[in-house]
């Protein structure tokens, strides 16, 4: 059993980490801790967390932005001119020139 959840049941004087003491059901207790410090559980501190990096500039977003609308443009155009390609050909299927 931890320190930090140790219980002293006030009525019997039983140690426990329960709701109720298990000996007597009673629910007055108190924590062990108040009596006997416990100590840091960590033998050296965290080192202190770096700062997040910041954000994307706007001038990166907008760059982005213009990226994925002209990926957006050459992905239409190139099936609007394959659509033309495949009516054409279905037009004059049997033509031979």
């Amino acid at each position: 059993m931890q320190l930090r959840v140790a219980r002293l049941c006030i009525d019997c004087e039983e140690v426990h980490d329960a709701l109720q003491c298990p000996v007597c059901a009673s629910e007055t207790f108190e924590y062990v801790t108040r009596w006997v410090p416990t100590h840091e559980r960590r033998a050296h501190k965290r080192p202190p967390v770096p700062p997040p990096s910041p954000p994307a500039s706007k001038s990166k977003i907008v760059g982005y932005g213009i990226l994925g609308l002209g990926i957006v443009g050459l992905t239409q155009w190139f099936v609007k001119g394959r659509k033309l390609i495949e009516d054409a050909a279905s037009r004059n299927a049997g033509e031979l020139k």
